[in-house]
């Protein structure tokens, strides 16, 4: 007869009552006299377990196998004060270093100077009565379609040459890419980018330069489709005519202004307010067409007058390169 007990877990134990437990222990021994070498032999390979699992303790009692550790992981960063050299200073290397942190602080004292200097003139120079006006002329202008249908054939040359760079204007003479601008704008080049009103820039090639007439033409490396300015033929112009001059003065692009001719000749005297970047850009006449392309700028007895070289003077070397 068994007795059944509830343990807590997940199964059930049967507990044996005191009368069956005598018999299991009666037939253990009668066992035991009937076969004692195979009573010997269990207990034997259950003393051997209880010593292999002895053996696999440590001397903390806790089994080798879970007290392994990986040598994959990599250990822990030691803190950053470990890396910290707390040994102080001698007096000599502290004047050392309090002597460069002035010299530092000199030399960030004087480039905030120089770059607010150079703020400061920058400004002076974009705030100046004469700029301001023909920006504003330059928007008025820019509101006429001719207008605006001229800027799209001229672009900003950017320049780069011997230890330094330059900006000046050209525009396009031909339907193949071909761009009229000054000499002095492209001379010693070893690269030539012209960017086009729509913000696109192209490498282009020299491949006429005139030191008399202080012309040359740059020839881009990559097929346009931009339409030209036409230049005028006649071999002399009045005083007078009104001119359209579109260019990239200062650091400004596509900039349109407006004069007349003052003085004819070569060089031909125009009213139209000319700054830096000015030259190579087309002096145009109420028909659209190209009478001339500026180069400089000097004082007159109106004031600040442009300096242009007449179509005239170079229309046959456009038409040799076509």
């Amino acid at each position: 007869m068994m007795d059944i007990v509830i343990v807590k877990g997940a199964y059930l134990r049967m507990r044996p009552h005191d009368d069956d437990k005598k018999n299991i222990d009666q037939d253990n021994e009668e066992k035991k006299r009937k076969y004692p070498s195979e009573h010997e032999h269990k207990e034997h390979s259950f003393n051997e377990t209880l010593t292999d699992r002895d053996e696999g303790l440590n001397e903390e009692g806790t089994n080798e196998e879970e007290s392994y550790i990986d040598e994959n992981i990599p250990p822990e960063e030691p803190p950053l004060e470990y890396f910290l050299n707390d040994e102080p200073d001698d007096e000599k290397t502290t004047k050392k270093k309090k002597k460069m942190k002035r010299w530092q602080k000199i030399g960030i004292i004087f480039v905030s100077f120089l770059l607010v200097i150079q703020g400061a003139t920058a400004l002076f120079q974009y705030l100046r009565p004469e700029v301001i006006d023909f920006l504003a002329t330059s928007y008025e202008l820019s509101q006429n379609e001719e207008v605006q249908e001229w800027r799209e054939s001229v672009v900003t040359m950017q320049v780069e040459g011997e230890g330094q760079s330059s900006r000046g204007t050209g525009f396009f003479v031909n339907e193949d890419g071909l761009l009229a601008t000054n000499r002095h704008v492209i001379e010693n080049a070893f690269q030539v980018i012209a960017t086009l009103h729509d913000g696109s820039a192209y490498p282009g090639e020299v491949v006429m330069e005139s030191e008399d007439h202080d012309f040359a033409l740059v020839q881009l490396e990559t097929d346009v489709s931009v339409e030209s300015l036409p230049i005028a033929t006649d071999e002399s112009f009045d005083t007078g005519t009104d001119l359209t001059i579109i260019g990239n003065p200062l650091t400004f692009t596509g900039i349109a202004n407006e004069g007349e001719i003052i003085e004819t000749g070569t060089p031909t005297l125009i009213s139209a307010p000319t700054y830096s970047g000015n030259s190579g850009s087309p002096a145009i006449n109420d028909d659209g067409e190209v009478i001339g392309i500026i180069y400089a700028t000097r004082s007159h007895d109106d004031g600040r007058v442009g300096l242009m070289i007449p179509s005239y003077e170079w229309i046959e070397d456009v038409y040799e390169q076509k």
